[in-house]
C-alpha cells in the first residue's frame, strides 16, 4: 500500500512540476532548453588531463544498414521472437531481432556459422543505404579520447585492417603487432523510433549488433596487449571486448580472462583502470567475469542489460523484474548498491560504476576514490544527445526528455524511497549519498531523428573517464 502511494505522490508531483515547468525555467522555456543551459551552468572542466592512455582489446569495421531492410533483402518476414545466446541462421537473425526490436533494447550476438554470415555481410553491401564507420568498444572509445582531448597519446591495441586504420584519426597510435590485411566488418541493424516489424512499432531508436569475428572474439590481442601496458606505461587504462568470449566454452575463456587479470596486477594500483561491458547473454561467463576482473579495475561502464546480467549471475536484487522501455532509477541504483558491495571494498580496486542507458546516467562510487564526478555524468549524458543527433551543441527542438520529472532514488530503501527528486533542469546533474557512496545522476536529451545509435555507450563511458579523477589510495 505504501509504494502505491508513494507512486501515485510521485506521479502528481512530477505531473505537477511538468506543467508548471518549475520555477528555473521559466514559462516560455521548454525542459529541454532548460537542461541544456543547466549543464552549461553546472559542468566544470575536466579535472585531470591524461597523457598517456592504452585502449584495448577489441577493433573492427561496423557496416551500419536499417534492420528490417536487410531482414527484407534476406527475404525473411516478421515472425517469432525468441533470444537465442549464438545465431546460426537467418530464421534465428529474424527471432533475434524482432525480440530486441519489440523491446527498444540494443543486443548484441555472435554469428557462429561463417558462411551464413558471409551471405548476410554480401547482402547488406549490396543496399542502395548502408555506411562504414570505426567499430568495436576499444577503438571506438580510443577515437572518441583523441578527439575529446587532442593532447593526450592514446595507444590502441586490437586487430585493426586496413580499412579501419584509414578510418581511425591519425592520432591513434596503432601499434606494428595490431595491424593486419583484412577487417573484422560487424554488422549494425538499426531501427527508428515507431518503425514496425510485423506488429511491433520500436519504442525507440536503437540497433542489434552481430558478427562472426574471430580474431576479436579469441581475444588474439591480448599478449600484445599485455607486454604493451609494461612498456608504454599508461596514467589511464581502458578494456573491452570481453563480451565476445560469451558463446565460448570455459575451458576457451577462462585462461584468458585469467591472462588479462595478471597484465592488470603488474599495473602499479594507482593507474585506473576502466573495464566496459557489452550485451552478453551467457550468465556463467557474467559470473565468472565478474569472480576473476571486477575486483582487479577501479571502474566499470556498463548499461541495464548488462546490470541487471551481472544482478542475476550473482544473487543482486529486482533479478525478477521484466521490463519493456527505460529501466527504473530506484531499481538502478539499488542494484549499483549491491554491486559496489559485492565486489567493490577493502580487498578490491573496484570503486565506481558509471551506468548509462537510452534516458538516464548514473554514476555510483565509493567515498573519496574519485573526483569531478558530478560534471563527469553530466557530461556524458549530454555526449549523448550531441552524438545521436550529430550536434556540436544540441538544438532542443531535436531532443525529448524521456526521463521522469520526480524520480526515487531507491526501492528498497524506505528513506529514500519516501521521498521523490522532483527534477530541476537548471541543476540537470543530481546527487546523494548512500551507505558510503556517493551517486550522481544526469538525464538523457534524447534525439528525436538519431542519426547514429551504434558506439553512443562508448563515447559515453570514454568521455566520463576524461572528466574523471582518480584518487589513489595512498592519498585516501
Amino acid at each position: 500500500m505504501e509504494c502505491k502511494l508513494f507512486f501515485a505522490v510521485l506521479m502528481g508531483i512530477g505531473a505537477y512540476w511538468y506543467s508548471s515547468r518549475g520555477p528555473a525555467s521559466g514559462p516560455s522555456t521548454s525542459v529541454e532548453e532548460g537542461t541544456i543551459r543547466g549543464w552549461q551552468q553546472q559542468l566544470g572542466r575536466p579535472a585531470k588531463q591524461y597523457q598517456r592512455v592504452a585502449v584495448g582489446l577489441n577493433a573492427n569495421l561496423d557496416l551500419i544498414v536499417s534492420g528490417t531492410a536487410l531482414l527484407r533483402a534476406l527475404k525473411q518476414s516478421p515472425g517469432n521472437s525468441a533470444d537465442h545466446m549464438a545465431l546460426s541462421s537467418v530464421a534465428q537473425l529474424q527471432e533475434v531481432f524482432a525480440f530486441f526490436h519489440g523491446r527498444g533494447s540494443a543486443a548484441e550476438r555472435v554469428m557462429t556459422s561463417p558462411s551464413v554470415y558471409k551471405e548476410i555481410v554480401q547482402a547488406a553491401d549490396k543496399l542502395e543505404k548502408k555506411k562504414y564507420f570505426v567499430g568495436g568498444n576499444a577503438a571506438l572509445m580510443a577515437q572518441t579520447m583523441v578527439e575529446s582531448s587532442p593532447n593526450s597519446k592514446v595507444m590502441l591495441v586490437g586487430p585493426v585492417g586496413r580499412k579501419l586504420r584509414n578510418a581511425l584519426d591519425k592520432n591513434v597510435d596503432v601499434p606494428a603487432t595490431s595491424l593486419q590485411e583484412d577487417d573484422e566488418v560487424h554488422l549494425i541493424l538499426e531501427y527508428s523510433r515507431g518503425e514496425k516489424w510485423g506488429e511491433n512499432a520500436a519504442s525507440c531508436a536503437n540497433r542489434f549488433i552481430f558478427s562472426h569475428d574471430v580474431a576479436n572474439s579469441e581475444l588474439q590481442p591480448l599478449a600484445h596487449f599485455a607486454e604493451s601496458l609494461i612498456s608504454y606505461n599508461p596514467d589511464l587504462v581502458v578494456v573491452s571486448g570481453l563480451h565476445l568470449l560469451d558463446n565460448k566454452p570455459a575451458d576457451f575463456w577462462q585462461p584468458r580472462v585469467k591472462g588479462l587479470k595478471l597484465a592488470l596486477t603488474r599495473l602499479p594500483a594507482s593507474t585506473p583502470i576502466h573495464l566496459e561491458l557489452a550485451s552478453i547473454a551467457n550468465l556463467d561467463f557474467v559470473a565468472g567475469l565478474a569472480t576473476s576482473v571486477f575486483q582487479s579495475v577501479h571502474s566499470i561502464g556498463l548499461n541495464e542489460q548488462e546490470l541487471m546480467a551481472v544482478a542475476r549471475s550473482a544473487g543482486g536484487p529486482h533479478t525478477s523484474l521484466q521490463t519493456k522501455g527505460p529501466p527504473e532509477s530506484g531499481v538502478v541504483s539499488d542494484q549499483l548498491t549491491w554491486l559496489l558491495a559485492k565486489f567493490g571494498g577493502k580487498d578490491s580496486l573496484l570503486s565506481r560504476v558509471h551506468f548509462h542507458s537510452l534516458t538516464f546516467h548514473v554514476t555510483a562510487q565509493i567515498e573519496g576514490h574519485w573526483e569531478n564526478s558530478q560534471t563527469a555524468t553530466g557530461a556524458a549524458a549530454r555526449v549523448a544527445g550531441r552524438r545521436a543527433c550529430q550536434q556540436n551543441e544540441i538544438q532542443p527542438q531535436s531532443v525529448d526528455l524521456l526521463f521522469p520529472l520526480a524520480f526515487a532514488r531507491s526501492v528498497e530503501d524506505a528513506s529514500l524511497r519516501r521521498v521523490p527528486v522532483v527534477y530541476d533542469p537548471s541543476a540537470p546533474v543530481a546527487s546523494w549519498k548512500r551507505n558510503g557512496l556517493e551517486f550522481f545522476l544526469s538525464p538523457v536529451l534524447v534525439c528525436k531523428n538519431p542519426q547514429k545509435t551504434v558506439g553512443l555507450g562508448d563515447a559515453i563511458s570514454a568521455t566520463g573517464l576524461l572528466y574523471s579523477k582518480y584518487t589513489p589510495p595512498s592519498k585516501h
